[in-house]
């Protein structure tokens, strides 16, 4: 192996001591490489590392990545579709927070590169899709590092969204419901969640049609709280009445 494969072999380690798996295509950029080269590089590498579904994992992890990789995975179509909707809505100029999830990444992939606008998060998968954004300054919510849901948490978060003034929440969720309100799996999700929906001027719930009549562990906001919600065309007939008739706009 030589030095350059084996420096490449060392970060892509080292990436992965913080995560379960990383996207071929971001670990490419991390690298500037191309994703050829890089494939060329794990099949040297297989012993340490391989490919499984677009996604590089280290071996011996290949069922609990796998399942990573599954979740990132589903609903495709439903979460890119959103992703073209939400990115749409922003502008030159716009101070925009992206919620951690899966869902995110698709709206930061529809954003024009030429585009010029600041980006608030607070979550690793987010802040990698970012960094591809040569016109996108970022503001990176830090601390502790949760690897369950590669969310950065830390009370001086509070500080900084404090001084940040959000044109744009783009705001995900685990479930949504009309009696139970929007949840999400972790607890450590919810201060910033709050925080943003408070400050921001527009704010938008991202949501795919598996999310409605679910609900989840952590309560953090009511259907009410958002003046968007961004689904897709399978979002129950039920809730698209009460969303419109909250006065919030449904993107579908």
């Amino acid at each position: 192996m030589d030095s350059r494969k084996a420096e490449r072999l060392k970060l892509i380690q080292q990436a992965l001591q913080d995560q379960n798996a990383i996207h071929l295509r971001e670990m490419a950029a991390l690298l500037d490489v191309s994703e050829m080269t890089l494939r060329r590089d794990l099949a040297h590498f297989t012993d340490h590392v391989r490919l499984l579904g677009g996604y590089i994992t280290r071996v011996g992890n290949e069922v609990g990545d796998y399942r990573v990789a599954d979740q990132d995975t589903r609903h495709v179509e439903e979460k890119r579709r959103i992703g073209k909707l939400a990115a749409q809505l922003v502008q030159s100029g716009d101070t925009v927070f992206f919620d951690c999830g899966t869902t995110s990444p698709f709206v930061i992939d529809f954003i024009p590169d030429q585009l010029e606008f600041t980006a608030v998060c607070s979550s690793l998968n987010v802040l990698l899709k970012l960094q591809n954004k040569p016109n996108c300054h970022i503001v990176l919510c830090g601390g502790t590092f949760h690897r369950k849901n590669q969310v950065f948490e830390s009370s001086a978060e509070s500080s900084i969204l404090d001084s940040v003034r959000l044109t744009w929440a783009f705001v995900t969720a685990a479930g949504v419901s009309q009696a139970f309100g929007v949840t999400c799996f972790n607890f450590n999700e919810v201060e910033v969640k709050q925080k943003v929906i408070r400050q921001a001027q527009q704010r938008v719930l991202l949501a795919d049609f598996s999310k409605f009549d679910t609900v989840r562990t952590a309560h953090f906001a009511t259907l009410e709280d958002f003046q968007y919600v961004i689904s897709d065309k399978k979002i129950p007939r039920s809730y698209t009445e009460s969303i419109l008739a909250s006065g919030a706009q449904l993107l579908v």
